[in-house]
């Protein structure tokens, strides 16, 4: 026979107290004679027995219940033959500690903070034990009791959840590694996204549900910037939200710590909403937006960096449309060159953000080589094709899959058509584009393509479509017949087309590196820029604070190539620095995992799954095998008829 609560069995410690009571009513007196009593003297005698009797009986019934109900509240179990044959039980402890866990709890703090405090209190009963655990961070085997309270009081939220697959084969790995052969996991979890593990052979469960008080939340998901118009970079913020009734907040944007803006919304239950933020004329921007709710915390806060816009380098090859381009991309905003194709080096092509074909008479197979290596790479192409060179325009169309000459057309047209709606010149055209001044067009192809026409002729035949950064005039820009370079449009298309080309650093990048754990992330890229040049054994530092991070990198043509993938990062901004200068910055946050998916409990009387509201339970039942016969009823009945027989003998007395 065990017991599921052994410790209970102190209390027989107190069966000492009615002994003692009992003794004390035991003691001997000296006796008196008195003359006219004497006859009374057989009679006391007789009572005398009969009385010790009575007390010995009532003090052997009251230790009889006392005992019982000590015993009973200790669990006595008789185990299966099956238990007795196996080995001792080995315990492993997994605590979810992922930001789901910070959820307010029924004391009011988090339920990270109330399972930290169990297990502290718990480890505080053992003796001389060691103890075998993991988080979603860490595996901590053979841990000693006092390093394991220190842990578990330093012990913080994790952006990383495992999934219940991934918790199954790390115990798998640790209870390999012990030589445990009779495996018991006791699983801590708030049950997100939680199911039953198909892979849990040979492991007994046993769940330590946290059940939060409230999950109402309010999540700043992302950001993203606008900046089709370099004179109004907008930043648009999504919202998402687990609430139950409509509810006012508050959006606040800061630039280095100072508030730059601030905007009242209004959210529905469970509909997401984008808010949008004027910046103005932006070069560089260091900020955070932050919101206040009851929820989560993590993601109350947006840290983003805009890093300074870099110019952009323009090539055109040819020569009769250099005029009107190199009035529009100026030295301020961008970096324009013109080459012949007779004397190009073709070196060149890589380095830059967009190529113009400007009216080419011929092209041949190395050029196409270069600009095929140059678009793969996120490069821009743009090509002004020469109406008196079919075959070249035909090829080039071909090369580039856009689409297939018709016929020509000699006469002048007139572009009748914007195409507001897309992308391209949707943040340009926010009004009605009617009374626009179309500009003509002395000689054009009719071309027949099922890419996105961006300028028209009259029946719908395009002036200007393209794809994935690669665009087609199908007339020339400038030249006889053609006011193209004297329209505004001009202006506006050709920026455009050069601004589309430009990559921008993401404005944050993710906490957590992928390769670090097995777990689903952020899929954003992990690689980013830095304008500069290493020198000799010159390295990029990241710093936050006290903290300093050396990432990958490598030198390219004129910038940094720099590489997070394996570094874990904290929330907030890094200042890139080389030497003793600042020469950059990048953002980091938490993927917004935890602030999404539901919450599955098992259902209720599923056999293979032991549940516990506490850790001592918990452990009662690993160590002493809960499966076999309960003996608690009988020595609770014995209680009972040990009391009713001393209350029978009471009652005759009287």
């Amino acid at each position: 026979m065990t017991f599921l609560r052994p410790e209970i069995l102190t209390a027989l410690i107190l069966l000492a107290l009615p002994i003692i009571v009992h003794l004390f009513e035991f003691r001997i007196f000296k006796p008196t004679a008195f003359s006219n009593l004497l006859f009374l003297e057989n009679l006391k005698q007789e009572q005398h027995r009969y009385q010790k009797l009575k007390k010995w009986l009532i003090l052997l019934l009251r230790l009889g219940y006392f005992t019982g109900i000590i015993l009973a509240f200790a669990l006595p179990t008789i185990p299966e033959q099956s238990n007795i044959k196996q080995d001792a039980p080995v315990y492993l402890l997994y605590l979810d500690n992922s930001f789901s866990t910070t959820a307010k709890g029924p004391s009011g703090a988090s339920l990270l903070s109330e399972t930290k405090e169990e297990l502290y209190q718990w480890s505080k009963s053992l003796d001389g034990n060691q103890i075998n655990w993991f988080t979603n961070d860490t595996q901590f085997p053979n841990q000693s009791i006092n390093d394991f309270q220190q842990t578990i009081l330093s012990l913080s939220a994790s952006p990383r959840q495992l999934t219940p697959e991934q918790v199954a084969l790390n115990a798998q790995r640790m209870f390999a590694q012990m030589g445990a052969s009779n495996r018991h996991l006791i699983w801590f979890t708030d049950h997100q996204d939680w199911s039953v593990p198909s892979n849990l052979e040979g492991i007994e469960l046993t769940l330590r549900s946290l059940i939060a008080a409230d999950r109402t939340n309010i999540c700043l998901e992302k950001a993203s910037i606008d900046r089709a118009d370099p004179d109004q970079t907008r930043l648009s913020v999504l919202l998402s939200n687990q609430i139950n009734e409509e509810q006012s907040i508050t959006i606040r944007v800061y630039k280095e710590d100072e508030l730059f803006t601030q905007t009242g919304t209004k959210l529905s239950p469970g509909q997401d909403k984008i808010v949008d933020f004027d910046l103005g004329t932006l070069n560089k921007f260091k900020g955070m937006v932050t919101i206040e709710d009851r929820g989560l915390g993590y993601d109350d806060t947006l840290y983003f960096n805009v890093p300074p816009q870099p110019k952009v380098k323009v090539l055109s090859i040819g020569q009769k449309s250099n005029a009107i381009l190199r009035s529009i991309f100026d030295e301020n905003d961008f970096s324009y060159d013109q080459r012949a194709l007779g004397n190009l080096d073709f070196s060149l092509i890589k380095d830059q953000n967009l190529i113009v074909l400007d009216q080419l008479s011929s092209i041949n197979n190395a050029l196409l080589g270069a600009l095929n290596e140059h678009l793969l790479s996120g490069g821009g192409l743009v090509i002004i094709p020469e109406i008196e060179a079919l075959e070249t325009s035909e090829q080039l169309l071909n090369e580039f899959k856009l689409g297939r000459i018709i016929s020509s057309n000699r006469q002048s047209r007139r572009v009748i058509e914007i195409n507001a709606k897309d992308p391209f010149y949707k943040a340009i055209f926010e009004q009605n584009v009617a009374d626009f001044q179309y500009p003509i067009i002395g000689q054009s192809f009719n071309v027949n393509t099922q890419l996105s026409t961006l300028l028209s002729f009259d029946q719908g035949t395009p002036y200007l479509f393209g794809r994935d950064g690669i665009y087609y005039f199908t007339g020339p820009i400038t030249g006889p017949g053609t006011n193209f370079d004297q329209s505004p449009l001009s202006v506006i298309t050709l920026i455009q087309l050069a601004r589309q080309t430009q990559i921008f650093p993401e404005l944050y990048y993710p906490t957590i590196s992928e390769s670090s754990i097995e777990n689903q992330t952020n899929n954003a890229s992990k690689r980013s820029v830095l304008a500069g040049t290493l020198i000799a054994d010159q390295v990029v530092i990241l710093a936050q604070k006290s903290e300093q991070i050396i990432p990958r990198q490598q030198q390219m043509q004129d910038y940094i190539s720099v590489d997070f993938e394996g570094i874990d990062f904290n929330s907030g901004h890094y200042s890139a620095r080389l030497d003793e200068n600042e020469i950059g910055g990048f953002s980091f946050n938490h993927p917004r995992n935890e602030s999404h998916g539901s919450f599955n409990f098992p259902e209720s009387g599923a056999t293979e799954i032991k549940t516990t509201k506490n850790m001592d339970n918990a452990m009662a039942m690993i160590t002493q095998n809960v499966e076999g016969k309960q003996l608690w009823v009988w020595f609770a009945i014995f209680a009972l008829i040990c009391f009713m027989a001393e209350m029978f003998i009471l009652k005759q007395t009287t």
